[in-house]
């Protein structure tokens, strides 16, 4: 067996956890790696939070690499495990005791440049100042045309990150939908809509703000600025990433409990 570790060096400060990891596959015969693209791993392990997890998540769908996530993150929807679990999950992937958990990307494509996405894709505008205004068509039909800070596309993985903060739906991980969701319409019409996985979405910026310009990002990477008249256009990706779970714990009680344990109140 062969694993690729991705340790995020601003999580994991004193590289511990990391070695943790790399000591209870050395004490069990286990080949463990700095994870690199371009080689094949029976897993790949993220040492982080979901932000880490994201950074590898498209390697890892386009080669089937299955992902474990330990936690060393604030919320951790992703992460299977925390640190000290590290060695039992370990003895679980060496006695192939798991589940895998199917989770779709988004493909985003801005001037002929593909982009992949597990959480999100969004336009928002470049700087302060005045709003932009954007006109969003599914299969060429008009959705609406409004001005706001940004627009969200999104997996029903990414329906738990910024499009539930922007007041959109949280939706089950295996729902073959991309959830559109407004950050700050300035209309009182203008809602979040659900639309099947493979719907050709368009979100085509009309006007710009003080800046004239707005920033398209992925999983919260800006990748791309654009001007008026520019269009970004989103639709399901034909590869999943695929994460290792142990037991049976399902998405509702993660759910569940992850926010819970996030909210100030509790």
């Amino acid at each position: 067996m062969k694993i690729g570790v991705y340790s995020n060096p601003q999580k994991d400060r004193d590289g511990e956890v990391r070695k943790l990891l790399l000591a209870a596959c050395a004490a069990r015969g286990i080949e463990a790696e700095q994870f690199s693209p371009q080689n094949y791993y029976d897993f790949a392990v993220s040492i982080g939070g979901d932000g880490t997890i994201l950074r590898v998540a498209r390697e890892c769908a386009a080669t089937g690499v299955p992902i474990l996530g330990i936690n060393l993150g604030t919320v951790g929807f992703l992460t299977e495990v925390e640190p000290s679990e590290i060695e039992r999950a370990v003895d679980k992937l060496s006695a192939r005791d798991y589940i895998l958990e199917r989770r779709a990307l988004i493909d985003a494509t801005v001037r002929e440049k593909h982009f992949h996405a597990l959480n999100d894709v969004v336009v928002m505008r470049s700087g302060g100042g005045r709003m932009i205004s954007m006109e969003v068509r599914v299969a060429d039909e008009l959705i609406d045309r409004f001005s706001c800070d940004g627009y969200i596309a999104c997996t029903p993985t990414g329906s738990t990150a910024y499009s539930l903060s922007a007041g959109g739906s949280v939706i089950g991980p295996n729902t073959p939908v991309i959830a559109l969701t407004p950050v700050n319409p300035h209309t009182l019409r203008t809602r979040p809509i659900v639309v099947g996985s493979f719907e050709n979405i368009t979100l085509t910026l009309k006007n710009a703000g003080t800046d004239g310009g707005a920033a398209v990002y992925v999983d919260g990477e800006r990748v791309e600025t654009i001007a008026p008249g520019s269009t970004v256009t989103v639709t399901g990706w034909d590869k999943s990433a695929m994460f290792v779970r142990f037991g049976k714990k399902s998405f509702y009680s993660r759910l569940l409990g992850k926010l819970n344990s996030w909210s100030a109140g509790d």
